[in-house]
């Protein structure tokens, strides 16, 4: 509601400010087209006052014409006289820009003076004019002017008007688009982060509620005298104690990630060994949905100069994700190969895919991939924000290809020891 009426209201405004600057242009036009008539009537007066002797002038009134018997309209007009009032005048007028002018009869549209070569059509109809018919009575004579940049000398005397206006409103709509934006981009990381938060309560619920019922049981008497209970009680409390721990362990690498605060122990490392003894960790869970892991790695220079722990962390971040969203039957299968001095491990699975809109957004930290009614997928959106962050500490790149209902491809990039 609030945004619709914000963008209604700019839209006012910057109509408002176009209308306005429309009718500027157009009052500039106008006072320049009283300028040049004023300019030419001028020039017609002066001319009239040429022809006549002082006592003709009280004589004649000021709508009578002189006649001058069978004299052409050339030799009433002295030419060299009327292209320096033109020039005079329009000086006066504060009109310096290039001009054409003529003197045309209109009955046969015939030039007789000036310099119309080649703009007759033009100033035929050009607004600028006025009658010769004081000065000459024998036939309708007219001294028409024509400004060729007349539209851009127009532009020129706005320019600074129309660049502030463009200025202040392209200003005003870049302001108002990043607010908008940003207010979009607040509600999301509000919704992440909510998300977020009811994922970890849920996450944190589960164990602890594990936790405390089986302490309860190991309180009760009964349960003291058989030794396999009391062992199996303190099992789940353990397993459920480490899970608890992992979660936490989780939620305060975020913080550490987004400090910049962790070390790397760099050391030779060979990849190969590390993606062999991850997938022999995933295989068990992936063979329980019956599906499988293949390797298939064809790189020939795979001595990386790494962290184990992070490397290792890495390569299960990205085994866990392809487990968790292929929820029937998975098949996921690692492949390296060099090029150039980098080697490319590729993590591929069948599982439901990513949508283009979301591809974009899952190395952002707290974000997960809405599953629709897979409501079974585990964790805090914190293990592809993790893989982007410790690859590109390794001097790497990650990116993805992926499709929705045909799988999902991570391609890893990461320098090689020649």
């Amino acid at each position: 509601m609030f945004i619709g009426i914000a963008v209604f209201a700019l839209a006012g405004i910057i109509t408002t400010q176009a209308l306005w600057v429309n009718d500027a242009l157009g009052l500039r036009e106008e006072l320049f087209k009283q300028r040049v008539k004023v300019a030419l009537k001028s020039v017609s007066t002066q001319i009239l006052d040429s022809q006549i002797d002082s006592t003709a002038k009280y004589i004649l009134s000021p709508c009578d014409t002189i006649d001058f018997g069978n004299k052409p309209v050339s030799e009433v007009i002295d030419a060299r006289q009327l292209d320096s009032l033109l020039i005079f005048e329009l000086r006066c007028m504060e009109i310096a820009d290039s001009y054409t002018y003529g003197v045309f009869n209109e009955r046969d549209s015939s030039f007789v003076m000036g310099t119309y070569e080649g703009h007759e059509e033009d100033l035929l109809a050009s607004v600028h004019r006025v009658s010769l018919t004081c000065i000459y009575k024998r036939d309708v004579y007219y001294l028409s002017l024509l400004f060729p940049l007349e539209e851009r000398m127009m532009l020129h005397q706005m320019i600074m008007l129309i660049i502030m206006t463009l200025l202040f409103l392209s200003i005003l709509s870049f302001s108002f688009y990043m607010v908008v934006k940003l207010m979009f981009r607040q509600k999301k990381l509000s919704q992440i982060k909510t998300d977020f938060v009811n994922n970890m309560t849920h996450e944190f619920k589960t164990p602890i509620a594990t936790i405390s019922l089986s302490s309860e049981m190991l309180l009760k008497p009964e349960v003291n005298s058989f030794p396999y209970k009391t062992k199996r009680y303190a099992q789940v409390i353990f397993d459920e104690n480490a899970r608890l721990q992992k979660q936490v362990d989780q939620v305060l690498q975020l913080s550490v990630l987004e400090k910049g605060e962790y070390t790397l122990k760099m050391k030779d490392i060979d990849l190969h060994r590390i993606i062999r003894r991850m997938a022999a960790h995933f295989t068990v869970m992936v063979q329980k949905k019956g599906g499988m892991i293949s390797t298939e790695l064809e790189a020939s220079i795979h001595q990386v100069r790494a962290d184990k722990t992070h490397l290792s962390n890495i390569i299960s971040n990205l085994l866990d994700n392809a487990v968790k969203y292929s929820p029937e039957k998975p098949e996921i299968t690692i492949r390296t190969r060099n090029e150039r001095n980098r080697i490319i491990i590729t993590v591929s699975d069948n599982g439901i895919g990513i949508s283009p809109e979301n591809q974009k957004e899952v190395f952002r930290k707290l974000y997960r991939v809405p599953t629709g009614n897979l409501h079974d997928v585990k964790g805090f959106g914190l293990g592809l924000y993790y893989v982007k962050t410790m690859v590109e500490a390794h001097q790497g790149h990650v990116r993805l290809t992926s499709e929705l209902n045909k799988g999902t491809t991570f391609i890893v990039e990461l320098p090689v020891i020649k």
